[in-house]
């Protein structure tokens, strides 16, 4: 392994080698410093600087480089990450994310997939460290949609504030398998070590969801459980509705029964004037957790943000295989862009809203700029050293179904107003009618299999009426539209 990086960062992932018993995998430290050149950092050298990488590289047969630089522009990153690349395409590289300068006491922990995290540059993370600690310590917090992208980094990242148990549920058997694993290693490095209970549950099943509520007694829900993937839920509709509302329906009632101190709604930019059904069922999901504050005296939030980068179905782990592949890289259009949050930061900023949380608030992320999605492509195929549609072809596919152009995080009409952290926003949507609420939450799901495309779709916009389906045609629904 080579640390590129000698600093505070790559010290500290040097000793939590050694303290591991591992020095040995350490080969040495790549740093730009030339008064560093040469020396010994704990019994490992700075072998040279950046320049020398491929020499490097190669002379000490590296198949694994951190790259421990959290505070330095993305430019330099994109540099060594190519440089990496150019002398041996297979080498796992790995990198510290910006965040870890509110948790310096250990890094290995943080390491994430340098294509994942760092393609973009986008402004770094602000914590509102005090008031988490405040909110979380010693409570008993339960994450639905565990093992999901954001769910089971919500389930690290809490880990952090001395809770006092967590309880993980999913439906899928494997993905929840996979976060004891990896919290199993994650929590070697937590001084206080909370009770983690893993629990299989389906959310639509809300008999088996009560007795995890009547077993652990839950202070906090952190609601992330829901089908996100935009094109296939056009059409699956039933499906959507069923678990994105109706499964919503049964944790919301459950933590006004059970006494739950705070339910927390993970929601998403899909959601504002929504076009496709995943959008609007995620709108509704917001409207029904505001109606449980207002009426169920629940103290609820939610929370809106964009896309996350590295997300099951996310486009740019698509664009990496295709480009290790050979080609062609897939853009739907030339000019649809996103907005884009690395995982650590979206769950962070969950947690630091949720602790703003007084009821009753939607919080918005600030997800900084949109990127165009050719730009993006364009720059990983040069990240691999190729250069676009002359080495790997760019070829675009148009819109999936159900997608727009770019992404909106509020409405017009609500008002926008900041917390103490500056990534976070809060907004006031005004009121609903509780009539139509409460005859949606009690009528909605009955006989929904019984619905065609277009009807299913009637009953969505009857809800929400800013849900414009009229581009919905049944035809696109063929399986290579809903992946490319």
């Amino acid at each position: 392994i080579l640390i590129v990086g000698a600093g505070e960062a790559g010290r500290i992932i040097l000793s939590e080698y050694i303290r591991k018993n591992r020095i040995d995998d350490i080969a040495g430290f790549i740093d730009d410093d030339p008064e560093k050149a040469g020396k010994d950092i704990d019994g490992k050298p700075v072998i040279s600087t950046r320049e020398n990488l491929n020499n490097v590289i190669t002379d000490y047969r590296i198949n694994q480089v951190i790259i421990a630089l959290p505070s330095v522009q993305v430019d330099i990153i994109n540099q060594t990450v190519s440089a990496v690349i150019a002398a041996d395409p297979d080498i796992s590289i790995q990198i510290l994310p910006k965040i870890t300068r509110y948790f310096s006491s250990s890094l290995s922990k943080e390491l994430e997939d340098v294509y994942l995290a760092d393609l973009i540059d986008r402004k770094e993370v602000e914590l509102d460290v005090d008031a988490i600690e405040e909110k979380f310590a010693n409570k008993s917090v339960l994450i639905t949609g565990a093992g999901g992208s954001i769910g089971s980094e919500i389930c690290r990242q809490i880990l952090r504030f001395d809770i006092k148990r967590m309880i993980c549920v999913g439906r899928g058997e494997n993905s929840i398998y996979n976060l004891i694993k990896s919290l199993n290693e994650y929590i070697e490095f937590i001084d206080i070590k909370p009770e983690i209970i893993y629990r299989i549950i389906d959310i639509k099943d809300k008999r088996l969801l009560e007795s995890a509520f009547n077993l652990y007694k839950p202070d906090i829900v952190f609601h992330a459980a829901a089908h996100k993937h935009v094109p296939l839920m056009e059409f699956n509709e039933a499906e959507a509705v069923q678990n994105n509302i109706g499964g919503t329906i049964n944790v919301l009632e459950l933590s006004s029964a059970h006494n739950v101190q705070e339910f927390v709604f993970v929601s998403s930019d899909k959601a504002v004037r929504p076009v496709n059904v995943m959008g609007a069922t995620k709108r509704a999901a917001e409207i029904i957790t505001d109606y449980f504050f207002r009426e169920k005296g629940l103290k609820t939030s939610i929370v809106r943000f964009g896309n996350v980068i590295g997300s099951r179905g996310s486009v740019i782990p698509l664009f990496r295989e295709q480009i290790e592949k050979g080609g062609p890289v897939t853009v739907t259009h030339p000019e649809v862009t996103r907005y884009f949050m690395s995982i650590p930061e979206a769950s962070l900023l969950v947690i630091n809203a949720a602790a703003y949380c007084r009821g009753g608030e939607c919080f918005v992320l600030d997800m900084g700029k949109q990127y165009r999605m050719l730009d993006i492509a364009n720059n990983l195929i040069r990240l691999y050293g190729y250069e676009p549609d002359r080495d790997i072809k760019v070829i675009f596919t148009g819109l999936r179904p159900g997608e727009k152009l770019y992404e909106e995080l509020s409405y017009d009409s609500e008002r926008v107003t900041r917390t103490r952290n500056n990534k976070i926003f809060v907004i006031d949507a005004g009121q609903s009618d509780n009539g139509k609420i409460e005859n949606f939450i009690n009528h909605v799901l009955y006989d929904l299999h019984a619905l065609d495309h277009g009807k299913t779709r009637e009953l969505l916009s009857g809800f929400i009426p800013e849900y414009d389906f009229s581009g919905f045609n049944s035809s696109d629904g063929h399986s290579e539209r809903l992946v490319n």
